[in-house]
């Protein structure tokens, strides 16, 4: 699965890339849905892993996709499709706008925390179907809720919150 655009929204002013203390993590990830077999129902491949800025022994390079960011990944995954709870659409004020809502659980929830309190200032790559999608900076520790938004339409969003869901 491709994506067009990748973006970040906080609901405060931290420099550009930085997640802050809002007690869960907020991405725009748009995919380009179509480029999934007409008729298929996989699920999401979701990971969050741990980054770094610099290259060192043992880390994997990625490019964000739509950027010229690179991070260095480490190989162990923090959290994963398999840990959501549940997901969920959530229309914007307008009701033409969609973004999905995760929920994930208390065992990922619990490995998100430890992992970014001990990772501050670094990158965390945000992984879907493969491909680096966002790596902001951890500003704060991470809790086990994400919102994954990006002007989805109420179909695209349905679509991805199936696909998260299935188990």
């Amino acid at each position: 699965m491709g994506f067009e655009e990748v973006t970040m929204r906080l609901y405060t002013r931290p420099r550009l890339g930085e997640i802050v203390a809002i007690g869960f993590l907020l991405i725009t990830v748009v995919p380009l849905l179509s480029a999934q077999q007409p008729g298929t129902r996989t699920t999401a491949q979701l990971e969050l892993r741990l980054a770094e800025s610099e290259p060192a022994t043992g880390l994997v390079a990625a490019r964000v996709t739509g950027s010229q960011q690179q991070v260095y990944l480490h190989r162990d995954v923090i959290a994963t499709g398999a840990d959501v709870v549940v997901a969920r659409a959530l229309s914007d004020a307008t009701g033409v706008s969609y973004s999905v809502v995760v929920t994930f659980s208390q065992e990922g929830a619990t490995r998100l925390a430890q992992s970014t309190g001990a990772h501050l200032n670094l990158p965390l790559a945000i992984l879907v179907y493969g491909q680096v999608v966002s790596a902001p900076t951890v500003r704060a520790q991470i809790g086990g809720s994400a919102v994954i938004s990006g002007n989805f339409t109420g179909p695209q969003a349905a679509e991805l919150v199936s696909s998260l869901n299935a188990r």
